[in-house]
């Protein structure tokens, strides 16, 4: 099945594509969220902005190799040391033709943050894809960071196919049963289709965001 060629034809991330670039050329940052498997580092990779060039950086590094490894893919001389940290920052926040990507962002050190936020203000984009507990982890650590963010979530493609296919479900009542369900497709499809028949029972016409909270109360905790 050709599924993945219409990867970038998906709607959701045709809108994420260009808003990721409106950010970008405005010099902005954005958070890129999702579960494993939905396919952040593959949309990380249709990021081609003109006249930017993309900087990967390894989220494992320690602060002293990430501002070394980010000026060394500009080919600037680099080595990583605490000594030249202030030195480095300096130089990433004059940058002004490229943009920073980094994928698997749950696993940054926390102490990379503060420069990171440097990094942000300084008017230096960077494209961060994670698990959602970076979001969870900015909301409780640095609120501040998160504020400076465009917080864009991916779906599995399955979930866009359920709202295209069910035009009698809300796209944020999907969206709400997905999330509480936490990814698990089967009970996904159960609930989805508990949701429906209890719309016939009732004569509406489609499942709004309502009638799917009264199924997901009765969700035991997760």
């Amino acid at each position: 099945m050709k599924r993945k060629e219409d990867f970038i034809n998906d709607k959701r991330r045709i809108s994420y594509l260009g808003a990721t670039y409106n950010r970008i050329y405005r010099r902005q940052s954005v958070l890129i969220e999702g579960d494993y498997g939905v396919g952040k580092t593959r949309f990380l990779k249709l990021l081609q902005p003109k006249k930017l060039h993309a900087v990967w950086v390894e989220s494992l590094f320690n602060i002293h190799e990430t501002l070394a490894s980010i000026l060394k893919k500009l080919n600037y001389d680099t080595i990583a040391t605490y000594r030249r940290t202030p030195q480095y920052l300096e130089m990433i926040c004059s940058l002004s033709n490229c943009f920073i990507l980094i994928d698997e962002a749950n696993d940054l050190d926390p102490r990379v943050w503060p420069y990171l936020k440097r990094v942000i203000d300084a008017g230096v984009p960077i494209v961060f894809a994670g698990l959602p507990k970076v979001r969870t982890f900015l909301t409780r650590e640095h609120p501040d960071i998160l504020s400076r963010l465009k917080t864009l979530i991916l779906y599995p493609i399955v979930v866009e196919d359920f709202i295209v296919e069910y035009k009698d479900i809300e796209q944020e009542a999907i969206e709400q049963i997905y999330m509480t369900t936490k990814g698990d497709m089967r009970k996904f499809r159960e609930i989805c289709t508990d949701c429906r028949d209890r719309a016939k029972e009732l004569k509406y016409t489609f499942v709004d965001i309502n009638l799917a909270l009264e199924f997901l109360s009765d969700l035991p905790p997760q």
